[in-house]
């Protein structure tokens, strides 16, 4: 939001969805999030490295938000070693893939209409 942490991410990515669970909704205030997913190597902070803070949210699940404005930056977790997540709304230009799939959707916020 505030746009003094910058992260780059190489193409191509692993993945595009959305995500239903309660922990990604409550994290980021909204409906569900909709992640872009990269093996780490392929993500680095090109600037702001000093204003992300890192949290543990849930036991081996990792994310980062930015101490100036509190935008949510990025998702590790051990379920998924050696990627890094990023919201798609972070992302200034294009990915290379739309959307696919609903993960969690069992959790789904009971004001939201499961696809399907």
């Amino acid at each position: 939001m505030c746009g003094r942490v910058r992260l780059v991410a190489r193409f191509p990515s692993r993945f595009c969805a959305h995500c239903h669970c309660e922990s990604c909704r409550r994290a980021h205030a909204a409906g569900f999030v909709t992640w872009v997913g990269f093996r780490s190597e392929q993500v680095s902070i090109v600037a702001g490295a000093e204003l992300m803070q890192a949290y543990e949210s849930s036991p081996g699940t990792r994310r980062t938000f930015c101490r100036e404005c509190g935008t949510r930056l990025t998702f590790e977790s051990t379920k998924w070693p050696g990627e890094t997540h990023i919201p798609l709304a972070c992302f200034d230009t294009p990915v290379d893939r739309q959307p696919i799939g609903n993960a969690f959707i069992e959790e789904h916020a009971p004001w939201i209409t499961p696809p399907g």
